[in-house]
């Protein structure tokens, strides 16, 4: 029996005492005090996971915009990539050993963490694309990775430690540092990354997991913790995440959200359960939850190494609002605030995903971007940069290889995106420079909407409302599963106000579609599903 499988193997008093640790942990329905909470509150929004049967579900991708074919020089090897039309990816900067974290200072300055140990600032006054200079702001510090500033002054944590790094403000060279925080290092998860929600004046810090599948420390890792920036009330905020790095704050609402590495071999190396099992997972994080690891993985989905846990207590657990392909390795999480890139990509979630070490094929590094409402319901993501897998003979993705792997996304105060490789220890520029009339300002954008679809009882049509703030020509297109156009309806020019978007499903297929409904600059996108 594998040692990993708990009960048999242990004595009766310990086993007791895991699940008294488990439950504990569960059950925020009972130890969590009844009180009111604000409709931004994680638990609030994503209330609908835990009414869900168990399942672990693909999300859908949506059709991917318009990806043209480019080339990027990368120490100085010409590579090819795939990026939306519009955009432009260069090399803002290089000669960063293993760059890990991103973060923008409160002067529009670029900050990296890199594994050497160092911290820089990448300066660029004058706007070029390119920094003025390489500063070394901090060296040291073991195997930083998480970076942030809150109030003006720069944070970073390593593995087991974050700090308050107080720098000379003209050089940005570090004076001295404070021990902010402590936590478990070492083992197979390391990178500890955070977020930082200015409002409630709060830290978010992920504790990774020693291993793969096993039940080391639940006590302090695989985990999200909470802190006041100086480090007093330090607490679990939320379990059973085996390695949650990707963090940011949802603008639209001030919930927290999450990427997770799942786990690897449920089914055995090498089989091709194991390639596409499990997802990894997206969560809208809920204050107290427990999201299963290593009892199960998706929506309360049974781990088939670890079988022991009393049925009961896998009924409290939460669940994701998205999953993407196994092994993919997500990092990187960013939110997308500014105002340079077309309509539809305000308050999209950006991510980077490292690739696969153990897959095949391989899953591999991209950037991608997900669309989902503030509840994180209609989520559908698609690739936004790919083309980092380089095929091998007669294009065989087995005998691939990485020329690099996209780490951390940051938004710079150029409003482009900034994406680490710590392989390449390049940090790239992700700039929007198509047509100024895609973009448009974010007072255009926050009165339109579209309803959920519903159906009207007396046919076949399921209808949905549109807002507008301003008239706009209306274009519908359903797609399947997979992303083929089942239908389009061209509504013409609209003006101001509500609208009745009618759907007729008489002549299509049972099972999930997708309405995308383009008005102008903005896109909606929602789903429904066909029963017969």
């Amino acid at each position: 029996m594998p040692h990993i499988i708990l009960g048999r193997d242990l004595k009766a008093v310990r086993t007791q005492l895991l699940c008294f640790l488990i439950l504990f942990s569960c059950l925020r329905e009972i130890i969590v005090p009844s009180i009111a909470k604000a409709q931004t509150d994680g638990c609030s929004l994503a209330a609908w996971v835990m009414q869900q049967q168990p399942h672990s579900t693909r999300t859908l991708e949506a059709p991917p915009p318009m990806l043209r074919d480019t080339v990027i020089v990368v120490n100085g090897t010409s590579q090819n990539i795939s990026i939306p039309s519009g955009f432009t990816m260069t090399v803002f900067a290089s000669g960063i050993p293993s760059c890990r974290g991103l973060a923008c200072s409160p002067d529009g300055v670029i900050y990296a963490t890199a594994y050497n140990g160092n911290v820089y600032a990448l300066p660029d006054h004058n706007h070029n694309g390119v920094p003025d200079s390489t500063i070394v702001v901090a060296s040291g510090l073991g195997d930083p990775h998480g970076i942030g500033f809150y109030k003006g002054e720069l944070y970073v944590s390593n593995q087991s430690t974050l700090y308050h790094i107080i720098t000379n403000g003209l050089s940005r060279v570090m004076q001295s540092k404070v021990q902010i925080a402590t936590f478990p290092g070492g083992g197979s998860h390391t990178s500890r990354n955070f977020t930082i929600d200015t409002i409630k004046n709060k830290f978010y810090l992920q504790v990774g997991s020693a291993g793969n599948i096993d039940t080391t420390d639940l006590a302090q890792r695989a985990q999200i913790v909470e802190m006041n920036p100086d480090g007093s009330g330090y607490r679990t905020f939320a379990r059973g995440t085996r390695n949650p790095v990707g963090m940011d704050i949802d603008p639209r609402t001030g919930a927290l959200w999450v990427n997770n590495n799942g786990m690897d071999n449920l089914y055995g190396a090498g089989t091709e359960l194991t390639a596409n099992i499990p997802s990894e997972s997206i969560y809208l994080v809920c204050e107290g939850a427990n999201y299963g690891w290593p009892w199960c993985y998706g929506f309360r989905l049974r781990n088939p190494l670890m079988m022991d846990l009393d049925t009961s207590i896998v009924q409290t657990f939460d669940g994701p609002i998205a999953e993407v392909l196994a092994h993919s390795a997500p990092l990187g999480l960013h939110f997308y605030r500014g105002t340079k890139f077309p309509a539809m990509y305000h308050n999209a979630i950006f991510q980077c995903y490292h690739g696969s070490w153990d897959r095949t094929p391989p899953a591999p590094p991209r950037v991608t971007v997900m669309w989902a409402d503030t509840n994180g319901k209609n989520a559908r993501v698609t690739d936004f940069v790919n083309g980092f897998e380089v095929l091998g003979a007669n294009a065989d993705s087995n005998t691939s290889h990485y020329f690099g792997r996209p780490v951390s996304i940051i938004e710079g105060a150029d409003s482009a995106l900034y994406v680490s490789d710590d392989q390449e220890g390049v940090i790239y520029r992700i700039a929007y420079t198509g047509p100024m009339s895609g973009v448009s300002s974010l007072s255009d954008q926050i009165h339109s909407s579209l309803s959920d679809p519903v159906p009207d009882p007396a046919g076949t049509e399921i209808i949905s409302v549109l807002t507008l703030l301003k008239p706009s020509s209306v274009h519908v297109e359903i797609f399947d599963a997979v992303g083929n156009v089942a239908q389009t309806i061209d509504e013409g020019q609209m003006g101001a106000g509500e609208h009745s978007i009618h759907v007729d499903t008489e002549n299509i297929l049972a099972g999930i579609y997708f309405m995308r409904v383009s008005s102008g600059a903005e896109v909606f996108t929602r789903r429904f599903v066909v029963e017969r």
